[in-house]
Formats: C-alpha cells, structure tokens, sequence
C-alpha cells in the first residue's frame, strides 16, 4: 500500500472518528445536564466553630467536657434551658482546646444556608438565615464491635449523631448510620456528616475511582444517563488517536544510505 493510500485512510478514520466523538461528547453533555435538572446538586458550606462559649440566635450555648466517675468522658451541651449529652466516642487530645480536643469525631458546625460562601457568621449566629441552622454532629463505631478494631472497619455500619439547635431553644437529636446517610447524598445531614469521616471513607476520595466504588450513587447516576455516549467517547477517542499516529507516520521520511562507488 502506498503512503498516499495510507494517508488518506489515517485522514477518513480522523474525520470518522473526530466528527463521532464530538457527537458523542455533546450528548452526553446534554444528559449530564438533563440529569442535574431532574436531580439538582445543592452545595453545603459549613463554618466551623471552637468556641465552647457563645450565643446563638439570642441564647448562650456552652460546650464542656467532664469524666464520669467510670472514667468515661462526656460532652455537655447546653442551648438555653436544653441540655443534651454525648460520650466520648473517639479520640480525646485536651491540649488542643475545648473543641478541638475531638475534631477526630466531632464537630460543632455553622451551615449557612442559602448564602453559602458570603455568610457572616456573626450576623449568622445572631440572626440566623434561610436554610441556617447550627448544628453538632459526631461519629461513632459500628454498635456492638470494638470501637478500637472492628468498630472501626465496619464504616457503613458507623452511627452519626447529629443534634440540632433549633429556634425556639430546643435540642433537636437524631441518629443516623453511614447507610442511611449515603442513601440521601445531596442532603445537609450528609454533607455535615463527611465533616467528622475519615478522608479514605468520604465519595470524594472513593469516587475518584468509580470502578473501585461503583456503589457511589452520584456516579452510578451520571454513568447510567450517558448511556451510550461514555464508551462511543471513550472509543473515538481511541480512533481519533491512532488515525493522528497513522499520518503522523506517513510524514516521516527514512532516510537512505548514500551510493558508494
């Protein structure tokens, strides 16, 4: 086969190929785009807090940590004239402050509501705002297992519990496992949960590779509505790459060794 013949094969499979992943693409763009319509993606910002002392919306709200006479620790909450309770639940490092000491497994958490990034906190725990709430979430081992070992590894079996301030002075507590939580991904309840779980257990480190955690609902969604599109994309691409190495080697020239004589 000649090298014009060549040539003009590697071009028509260039054009073939590139004209079919460009369709493709913008297919799936569509869907992906039709998907998020159907079942928008609403982002959480949280503000951290560390004061174990402050007001929230007109009532002074107190966080301390005292051992029990079995030597278990125990976080007291106290909004108004609500009181609520939590063991300590993992680990507790006094030296890093009244807070801090169990960023581990717990935290106290400003959700800003439908100001998102813009919010001022202050105004936000003075006056509150749509969709704000103030809120303290923690995490523990999976019930009935060593809280060292199994209690551990047994991450979708971990009970969240998130305790809400709510505004009329009342202590709103509710207990959630990782299961029921990652059944609703898009939820304030999730987004606050990942605040207190390890990096290796969050989507956003298990959904980077979604063949290692396929049972991540987002991509499992946006990989069925492409359909079709994501292996023809995937394909082209491949065609559009060797047609571009095909012509690419139709331009080199083998240099010939010189006549002797």
């Amino acid at each position: 086969m000649s090298r014009n013949s060549v040539r003009w094969m590697g071009l028509a499979v260039l054009v073939i190929s590139g004209s079919a992943f460009v369709a493709s693409v913008l297919d799936m763009s569509a869907r992906l785009e039709q998907l998020r319509e159907m079942d928008p993606v609403r982002l959480h910002y949280f503000i951290p807090l560390t004061a174990a002392d402050f007001m929230y919306l007109g009532r002074p709200v107190r966080i301390d940590t005292t051992t029990e006479a079995s030597g278990r620790g125990v976080v007291h909450l106290r909004y108004g004239e609500s009181r609520a309770r939590l063991p300590v639940l993992g680990r507790d490092l006094p030296d890093l402050g009244p807070i801090e000491r169990h960023q581990d497994w717990m935290r106290v958490l400003l959700l800003a509501g439908d100001r998102g990034e813009d919010a001022d906190p202050v105004d936000l725990l003075a006056r509150g705002g749509l969709g704000s709430r103030l809120i303290v979430v923690a995490r523990g081992p999976a019930p009935g297992l060593d809280a060292e070992t199994w209690g551990e590894a047994h991450y979708k079996d971990w009970v969240y519990t998130i305790i809400t301030f709510g505004e009329s002075g009342d202590l709103q507590e509710e207990h959630l496992t990782y299961r029921d939580l990652a059944a609703e991904q898009h939820s304030w309840q999730f987004a606050a949960a990942m605040n207190v779980t390890p990096s290796l257990h969050t989507p956003a480190q298990r959904s980077s590779s979604p063949i290692s955690y396929p049972n991540f609902k987002p991509v499992r969604s946006a990989f069925s509505s492409m359909g079709w599109t994501w292996p023809a994309a995937g394909v082209t691409a491949l065609g559009v790459l060797v047609s571009l190495l095909v012509l690419g080697a139709t331009f080199v020239s083998r240099d010939r060794p010189a006549p002797t004589g």
